[in-house]
C-alpha cells in the first residue's frame, strides 16, 4: 500500500517512528564517529608511549649491538596482544632484532622509515628513534599494532546502539499508538461527517469537537460551514420548488424568444407579401372619391388589419419584455377599440359561423363616458381580437359573447389605498376551463385545441397586459363559460383621444426615382403607385442591377433625384447599394425600405449612407413625405 493511501493512524505512527528512528540513528552514528576518531588518537598516543619505553630500554643493546638482549627486550611486547610485530634497526639501518623472533625478514620494512606513526592497511605502524641522552642516535624502533580493539569497541557500541534504537522504537510505537488518537480521532470524525453528508445529502450532520486546539477550531469551522450549507440548501430547495412550478413556462418563453428571432427573418417575407395590398388600398382610398361608404369602410378595415399584421410580426421577438423606452403611448378609447374589433372579426363570428349553421350573438354594454387610457392601439386591438377568437372557439355549438366596459377600483400594488382602472370584460357561454387549464392558460404554447391551436393567443394577451402595466383576471368553470377582464391603469392626468388629423394633401413634385427590391410583386406595386403620383420610376430587381442603373443614368446625364431600396436582398444588399450611390453622388438621398425600419430608427441603428428609414409595409404618405424632402 502506498504511503499516501495509508490510513491516517498508520501515517502518524510511521511519521513518529521514522522521525525518532532517524534521530536515534544519527545520534548513534555521531557517537560512533566520535569514538573512532578519539580511539585512533588514543591508539597513536598509546603506541607512541610504548615505543618510547622500548626505545629507552634498547639504547644499551644497540650501543653494543647485542642481538640476544635486543630480542629479549622486544619479547616483552607479547604482553600487549595487539602488537603484531616489532623490530630494532642499528645505526646503519640493518635489522638487529625482531618480534616475534621467528618472523621472516619480509614481514618487516627493509629499512627504517621516517619517524612517526600512521595508519596503513587497517593497522597502526610507526618508527621511533633510539638515542642516548646527549641525542646521539643509536638506531630505530619499528612497531606495528592491529585495530582489533577498535573493532571490538565498535561492535560493542553497535550492539548497544541497536538495543537503544529497538527500545526507543518500541517506546515510540507504544506512545504514538496511544497519542495518535489525539490527532487522528478529530480528523476521522471530520471525515465521517463529510462522508455522511456526501452519501446521504444530510447537511444537519455535525462533527464532534474534541478540544480547543487547531483541530477543534477546524471542526468548529467545518460545522459552521455545514450550517451555512444547510441553510443555503433549504433556501435552494425552496427556490427549486418555486422554479419547478414555473420551469415549463420559462422553457416555453425561451422557445418563444427563439421564435421571435426567427420571426425577425420571416418578417421580411411577410411584409413583402402584404405591402402591395396596403399600397393599393391607400391609393384607392386617396384617389377614388366615388367609393361607396361600405366599400370605403371595408377598405379601411382591411388597411387596419394589414397594419396590425405588420405590428404583430415585429413584436414576436419582443414577447414578454417590459415596456421599452422607445414605446410611444398614445390616448386610446377602449370603447372604440371594442367596436373596431367586433367589426374587424365580423366575418369570423358572423358570416363564417352561419355557413356552419351556427349563430354567435354579440352583446355590447359599454360605459358611456369611459376615460381614455395610455397605450398602444394596435397591441390592445390585437389582444381583444385574440380574446374574441378564443370565445368563438370555446362555443362549438354557438352562443353569445358579451362585451362590457366599466370603471373599477383595485388595491394598488405595494401601496396603501386603491387605484382606478378602466376595465374591458369579455364573457362567453363556452365549455369553460377546469382549474388546471385556467392556471396554465397564459403559458406560451399551452393549448387545449390540439393541432388547431398554437398556444400563443392568451400568452400574447398577457404580454400586452404586462407591457401596459395592466392586470388580467380570468374566471372560468368547466361547462360554465369563461369571463376575462383586462384592467388598464388610468393616466394621472386625464387625456382625450384626439380626432384623426386631416393631413393636408401632399402635391407630388414629379421626380426621377430608382426603386430597388428583390420581390417582383412589391416592386411592381411601388412603381405603379409612385407613377400614379407623376414620378418617373426605374425599377431594379437586385442590388447590383440598381448600382449599374444608377451609374449608367448619371453617365447618360439623367441622374436620379432619389433612391428607394430594400435592405435585405441576396448578393448585394441595401447597405451596399446606399454606399455605392453615395460614393457616386453624395447629394442623392437614399431611403431604405425594410420591415425592421421602425425598430432600427427607434434604436438609432440607421445604416451609414441612408438618409431615412421607411417601414414595411410601406405607407403611401411616408413615401410622399420622403420624396417631397428629396
Amino acid at each position: 500500500m502506498l504511503f499516501q493511501d495509508a490510513p491516517i493512524r498508520k501515517k502518524l505512527m510511521a511519521i513518529v517512528l521514522g522521525t525518532s528512528g532517524i534521530v536515534l540513528l544519527l545520534t548513534c552514528a555521531s557517537f560512533l564517529a566520535y569514538e573512532v576518531f578519539t580511539f585512533r588518537q588514543a591508539a597513536v598516543q598509546q603506541l607512541s608511549t610504548l615505543g618510547e619505553i622500548i626505545a629507552a630500554n634498547s639504547t644499551g643493546v644497540l650501543a653494543f649491538e647485542n642481538q640476544e638482549d635486543a630480542t629479549d627486550i622486544l619479547a616483552a611486547l607479547k604482553a600487549d596482544h595487539h602488537i603484531v610485530s616489532a623490530c630494532l634497526y642499528d645505526r646503519q639501518g640493518r635489522l638487529l632484532a625482531r618480534y616475534p623472533s621467528g618472523a621472516p625478514d619480509g614481514s618487516f620494512p627493509a629499512s627504517p622509515g621516517a619517524d612517526g606513526y600512521h595508519f596503513e592497511a587497517g593497522r597502526l605502524v610507526g618508527f621511533a628513534p633510539v638515542a642516548q641522552v646527549k641525542g646521539h642516535r643509536l638506531g630505530t624502533l619499528y612497531l606495528e599494532s592491529d585495530m582489533a580493539a577498535l573493532y571490538d569497541r565498535l561492535r560493542l557500541y553497535g550492539a548497544i546502539a541497536a538495543l537503544v534504537v529497538a527500545g526507543s522504537s518500541l517506546a515510540a510505537y507504544t506512545l504514538s499508538r496511544r497519542l495518535q488518537h489525539q490527532i487522528s480521532r478529530p480528523i476521522l470524525a471530520l471525515a465521517d461527517a463529510a462522508k455522511a453528508v456526501s452519501d446521504r445529502r444530510d447537511y444537519s450532520v455535525r462533527a464532534r469537537k474534541f478540544g480547543e486546539d487547531e483541530l477543534g477550531l477546524l471542526t468548529e469551522a467545518f460545522n459552521q460551514m455545514l450550517g451555512q450549507i444547510e441553510e443555503q440548501n433549504l433556501a435552494l430547495r425552496k427556490a427549486y420548488d418555486d422554479l419547478r412550478l414555473t420551469q415549463q413556462a420559462s422553457m416555453q418563453q425561451e422557445r418563444l424568444r427563439a421564435l421571435g428571432q426567427m420571426a425577425s427573418g420571416v418578417a421580411h417575407d411577410i411584409n413583402n407579401a402584404i405591402s402591395p395590398a396596403l399600397l393599393y388600398i391607400e391609393s384607392l382610398l386617396g384617389r377614388e372619391p366615388n367609393l361607396s361608404a361600405r366599400a370605403r369602410t371595408e377598405l379601411t378595415t382591411i388597411q387596419r388589419a394589414i397594419d396590425d399584421v405588420g405590428q404583430t410580426v415585429s413584436r414576436l421577438r419582443a414577447f414578454y419584455r417590459q415596456r421599452e423606452p422607445q414605446l410611444v403611448l398614445a390616448p386610446v378609447d377602449l370603447n372604440q377599440m371594442v367596436d373596431q374589433v367586433v367589426e374587424l372579426t365580423r366575418a369570423r363570428w358572423g358570416d363564417m359561423a352561419r355557413q356552419h349553421g351556427l349563430i354567435v350573438g354579440m352583446n355590447l354594454e359599454l360605459e358611456p363616458d369611459l376615460p381614455a387610457i395610455m397605450g398602444m392601439e394596435n397591441e390592445i386591438r390585437e389582444a381583444l381580437t385574440n380574446l374574441i377568437f378564443n370565445s368563438i372557439d370555446a362555443m362549438p355549438q354557438g352562443g353569445a359573447i358579451s362585451w362590457r366596459t366599466s370603471l373599477t377600483d383595485r388595491p394598488a400594488p405595494e401601496k396603501s389605498g386603491s387605484r382606478r382602472l378602466a376595465c374591458v370584460e369579455i364573457s362567453d357561454m363556452g365549455v369553460g376551463m377546469d382549474e388546471e387549464t385556467r392556471r396554465r392558460c397564459l403559458e406560451p404554447f399551452f393549448t387545449t385545441k390540439g393541432e388547431r391551436g398554437t398556444g400563443l393567443g392568451l400568452a400574447m394577451v398577457y404580454g400586452v397586459v404586462r407591457r401596459h402595466d395592466a392586470e388580467i383576471e380570468i374566471e372560468s368553470e368547466h361547462g360554465a363559460g369563461t369571463k376575462i377582464r383586462l384592467l388598464f391603469p388610468l393616466p394621472a392626468v386625464p387625456v382625450r383621444v384626439p380626432p384623426p388629423p386631416e393631413a393636408a394633401p401632399l402635391v407630388p413634385i414629379p421626380r426621377r426615382v430608382l426603386v430597388v427590391d428583390d420581390d417582383p410583386v412589391l416592386l411592381k406595386s411601388l412603381a405603379e403607385t409612385l407613377q400614379d403620383d407623376g414620378h418617373e420610376i426605374v425599377s431594379a430587381d437586385g442590388g447590383q442591377a440598381a448600382i449599374d442603373a444608377f451609374i449608367a443614368a448619371k453617365a447618360a446625364g439623367r441622374p436620379f433625384a432619389a433612391v428607394i431600396t430594400d435592405l435585405g436582398m441576396p448578393h448585394v444588399d441595401g447597405r451596399q447599394v446606399a454606399a455605392a450611390v453615395k460614393a457616386a453622388s453624395p447629394g442623392t438621398p437614399v431611403f431604405m425600405l425594410t420591415g425592421w425600419g421602425q425598430g432600427m430608427a427607434a434604436e438609432g441603428d440607421i445604416p451609414p449612407n441612408v438618409d431615412r428609414m421607411l417601414t414595411k409595409p410601406p405607407k403611401l404618405r411616408q413615401l410622399r413625405e420622403a420624396l417631397a424632402s428629396a
